[in-house]
């Protein structure tokens, strides 16, 4: 694996391998995970080797959990976005706009933060 960059290798991992990954991470045993997830070791195994997938709402749980993204976790994005505790906290729409944001080149993100703080501003000044 020498000279491959982490991006590269994140690409190749499936979604078992990041769920894996994640949880390994966290100090966590496959028993651990599925009892905060309501599903036993023998399902988080098949789901880490690649022989069933997780739900949706399995997904959304994990990456709460981890402080992730699900976009992550099912190999949308390859670079894995950590959450701060606020986000968790976050409507579907503003985790979207974000999810969107960490998208941007840097240029498209900073007329993204100028159009912002104009907003901000405009309605600074009305009240």
């Amino acid at each position: 694996m020498q000279g491959r960059k982490a991006a590269d290798i994140m690409e190749d991992m499936g979604i078992g391998q990041r769920m894996q990954r994640l949880r390994e991470e966290d100090g966590m045993t496959q028993e651990e995970l599925g009892e905060k997830l309501g599903v036993s070791q023998g399902t988080v195994s098949q789901w880490e080797s690649g022989k069933r997938a997780p739900g949706g709402e399995a997904v959304k749980a994990m990456a709460e959990l981890f402080d992730t993204t699900a976009d992550f976790i099912l190999g949308i994005v390859d670079e894995e976005i950590k959450l701060v505790p606020y986000f968790r906290d976050l409507k579907e729409d503003e985790e979207l706009l974000m999810q969107a944001y960490a998208q941007l080149t840097g240029r498209q993100k900073r007329i993204v933060e100028e159009l912002v703080s104009s907003l901000a501003d405009m309605n600074n000044h009305r009240g």
